[in-house]
């Protein structure tokens, strides 16, 4: 019940942090105009290049013994995202969506709060060594995101902007987030392996180094939030609820299960994908909306749906995970 407690106070009262600094930059009491993107991106940089990867280091560092079966994490991931995005595509077929709307649902159903929430989730929940399994887990998640989600989402839309295969492919090779994760988890892995022990307090200092990551990156999200129109959608954001809380869990928590993940390391594994499997729509799935053309209001809308979601499905998943001790 504690750690349930403290992931909703995290997640609202940084929200409430953000969006109160959003509202009093617009009444001028705060940075001059145009400096909040420029804040914004600065906090969910430093996040992303220096605390995530840090705290994975750690983690990684710090496993007992690292199984081969943590190779699959990164598939996983993909399966996960793949699963979510032809969900989605079903579900605007059956709602007999336009092309705009479509696209926002592809995007909304296939990209997943995997770094913010559910890196917060799983170390609140399970301890600092699922912090490692996070980082593997999303390991491709840039190659997914430019190669087949802007393409796929620009080909719904209407805008004029985006990149075709080859720019995607020039993006991944320079891409920062790519480089970092491969190094972090390179240099964690080979220093457990080299049976090099790791320093008293580095458990708490990656859990301690996640959690302000995630409180940074849900400011930010709050910085950026825009409400408008949520009444419109309510049948689009059931749907995406359903993808991400049923479809993408049931077919993740399966195939992990069949892999054998539940009996290695006391089930931490199968326990970390029951948490990532059912995360609410990630902060970047709003951007090819905005990017290509496609409903804006209507990803927003997704985004807080699913995210409000959370106070149902969080308990729910605490108690499946105790079921699997």
């Amino acid at each position: 019940m504690q750690s349930l407690l403290i992931t909703f106070t995290v997640i609202l009262s940084s929200l409430c942090a953000g969006y109160g600094l959003q509202r009093a930059h617009a009444c001028g009491c705060l940075w001059p105009a145009g400096d909040l993107l420029l804040v914004r991106q600065r906090m969910q940089r430093f996040a992303l290049f220096v605390c995530m990867p840090t705290s994975a280091m750690f983690s990684l560092w710090g496993l007992p013994s690292p199984s081969a079966l943590y190779t699959l994490f990164p598939l996983f991931g993909i399966v996960g995202w793949l699963t979510g995005g032809l969900a989605g595509l079903a579900v605007a077929r059956f709602l007999g969506l336009s092309r705009s709307q479509t696209g926002s649902v592809f995007c909304c159903a296939t990209l997943t709060n995997i770094a913010g929430i559910g890196g917060l989730v799983c170390v609140l929940f399970l301890g600092e060594q699922s912090i490692a399994l996070v980082a593997l887990y999303r390991m491709c998640e840039e190659f997914y995101y430019f190669g087949i989600v802007c393409p796929v989402s620009r080909a719904f839309g209407t805008g004029q902007g985006g990149m075709n295969f080859s720019s995607a492919l020039r993006h991944l090779v320079h891409d920062k987030v790519i480089g970092m994760i491969l190094l972090t988890l390179s240099l964690g892995l080979g220093l457990n392996l080299a049976g090099i022990p790791r320093p008293a307090g580095c458990g708490f200092l990656a859990s301690g180094i996640m959690i302000f990551a995630t409180m940074m990156f849900l400011v930010a999200i709050g910085m950026s939030l825009r409400i408008s129109h949520l009444g419109l959608y309510t049948r689009q954001c059931l749907g995406i609820i359903c993808c991400k809380f049923l479809v993408v869990p049931a077919v993740i928590i399966s195939l992990a299960w069949l892999c054998g993940l539940g009996h290695i390391d006391n089930g931490l594994p199968l326990k970390v994908m029951c948490i990532l499997s059912a995360m609410p729509v990630a902060m970047n799935a709003l951007v090819p909306p905005a990017l290509f053309g496609l409903d804006v209001d209507l990803a927003n809308t997704c985004w807080l749906g699913t995210t409000a979601a959370l106070v149902v499905v969080v308990p729910l998943l605490l108690l499946v995970m105790n079921s699997l001790s």
